[in-house]
């Protein structure tokens, strides 16, 4: 059984941000949000869809499932808490936290990301906005650099 990659989640996160949780996201709409062709998102949404993420509707799109919006949820509050964490024990700027929490959370254990994730540890909230205490909305990721630096990126994962 094929696993779930870090760009199959940006993927999902990108679906997410272009509120695949409500509706379907066509592959022409997803392609134009990150500059890929279509043959690539239609291509990404169907693996989705195999791997148990979503349904894809002939003529529609993918819509995301509740497997898929948990994953999204997690990896976003999860991301975050490294964040904020970086910031405030090593002092890093927001900007440079927001780097290294996800090149951090790649390949950070569970159990040190637990030791992590304590109250005395976090505020409640991100730099760009997003609560760490309320259910995610789209509108916490709109000024998130990561969900932006995910936009910038081509389908072989480098920087357009």
């Amino acid at each position: 059984m094929a696993l779930l990659t870090n760009r199959d989640r940006e993927y999902l996160r990108i679906l997410y941000l272009l509120k695949g949780k409500n509706q379907p996201v066509g592959p022409v709409k997803l392609s134009k949000k990150l500059g890929v062709s279509k043959v690539c998102a239609f291509q990404k949404m169907h693996r989705l869809q195999a791997l148990g993420y979503g349904t894809y509707l002939l003529r529609n799109g993918l819509k995301l499932n509740s497997k898929a919006i948990s994953i999204v949820e997690q990896d976003v509050k999860r991301h975050h808490i490294i964040e904020a964490f970086l910031q405030k024990k090593l002092g890093l700027t927001h900007q440079q936290a927001c780097i290294e929490a996800e090149q951090l959370d790649q390949s950070m254990s569970q159990r040190l990301f637990n030791k992590i994730n304590t109250k005395e540890t976090i505020s409640s909230q991100s730099c760009c906005g997003y609560n760490l205490t309320h259910k995610l909305k789209v509108s916490d990721l709109k000024n998130c650099p990561w969900i932006q630096r995910s936009l910038c990126k081509t389908k072989d994962g480098e920087k357009a």
